[in-house]
């Protein structure tokens, strides 16, 4: 009978121990008639220049959201014009700031509003309550006035394998759009034989230096599919074509893979393609062509996917043309051999000539 007692003291402490985790593990707030709503407080107008773009910022507060429990709460603000959203910026305390440049981009490039213009944007607040997001609460919306400016485009460096690791060589990668934050080039990464076959390893660089922030698998929040992380924490992809894009607004980096980058024309009667070197010193792709004839480009050894010339002048490159899409043939300026030049470190991708060595 003792021995019977014993087993049942043990059960009801097993189940008691057993309750308490759970409560432990469960985290319970109170209902949604208790919480406490932040308030977005007003926001003046805000003006963009050439001045005052790469040097000033903006913050937006707001009273501090309450979920009834001691649980940590995030605040994510939230820009609106016409039925079209925008997440902008986030903080783990009610009161956010984000960069002009990057206030910009966001109005210019997410909300579609002309660049040198004045447009009246709506802006929220949504607090999350805790790291799972277990409830949360919209606050109010204010609405300002942004005057936009034409921001300069921005760079990044990529340095890796394909470039000998040489940081003071690293090659550019520039925004897609003014402001946008996002960067896109297409590169071709070269084995890294000696340590792992097959493979390609690179960073993303803030400066041409090691010193002036670098960015790795582990910076990322999203990584695409095709990417792998080396022990050392670089970004590693399978040797080859890549067109990679990165996202810095989100921090996330994805690429595409092609197999081949071609020019085709009536250099050769439009016979077999020529096919494109990339210069990771100069970053360009090049392949010698005849002047005076019609060429265009090709990925992938096709004509699905070609670029013909367009009719404006790249903003990168002053001296070339920007590149379009399924646009017509190209005609080669002078005669004689001539080194075709693809810079496709900028969007839209952008052509240049040089004398055929």
């Amino acid at each position: 009978m003792k021995f019977m007692k014993y087993l049942a003291v043990l059960a009801m402490a097993l189940f008691a121990l057993s309750s308490c985790e759970t409560d432990v593990e469960q985290v319970r707030i109170n209902p949604e008639s208790e919480f406490v709503t932040p308030i977005l407080s007003e926001q003046g107008d805000i003006v963009i220049n050439g001045d005052n773009i790469d040097v000033e910022s903006i913050t937006f507060t707001c009273s501090e959201a309450d979920f009834g429990q001691p649980i940590a709460v995030s605040y994510k603000l939230y820009f609106e014009k016409d039925g079209t959203e925008t997440f902008v910026a986030e903080s783990n305390y009610p009161a956010i700031t984000i960069e002009k440049s990057d206030l910009n981009g966001k109005v210019v490039n997410n909300l579609g509003v002309e660049a040198n213009s004045a447009a009246t944007i709506n802006a929220y607040i949504i607090a999350f309550a805790g790291a799972s997001d277990l409830s949360t609460q919209k606050s109010n919306t204010i609405s300002f006035t942004v005057q936009t400016f034409k921001a300069a485009m921005r760079n990044y460096y990529i340095c890796g394998v394909f470039n000998g690791w040489n940081a003071g060589g690293a090659v550019e990668i520039w925004e897609n759009k003014g402001g946008s934050n996002v960067y896109e080039a297409m590169l071709h990464l070269t084995e890294d034989a000696a340590n792992s076959p097959g493979l390609s390893g690179f960073k993303v660089l803030k400066n041409q230096a090691w010193d002036g922030g670098e960015m790795g698998y582990g910076n990322f929040s999203t990584v695409g599919k095709d990417f792998t992380a080396s022990s050392d924490g670089n970004l590693v992809l399978p040797a080859g074509i890549w067109h990679i894009t990165v996202d810095l607004n989100n921090m996330a980096i994805d690429a595409k893979q092609y197999s081949q980058v071609d020019v085709m024309g009536s250099f050769n009667g439009w016979g077999d393609p020529v096919v494109m070197e990339y210069d990771p010193t100069n970053n360009i792709w090049k392949a010698a062509i005849t002047g005076g004839s019609e060429y265009k480009f090709r990925l992938n050894g096709s004509w699905d996917i070609n670029y013909g010339g367009g009719t404006e002048a790249s903003e990168l490159y002053p001296d070339g043309f920007e590149l379009v899409q399924g646009a017509g043939n190209i005609l080669a300026p002078g005669s004689g051999n001539i080194v075709v030049e693809l810079h496709a470190n900028c969007t839209p991708w952008a052509v240049t000539y040089s004398a055929a060595e």
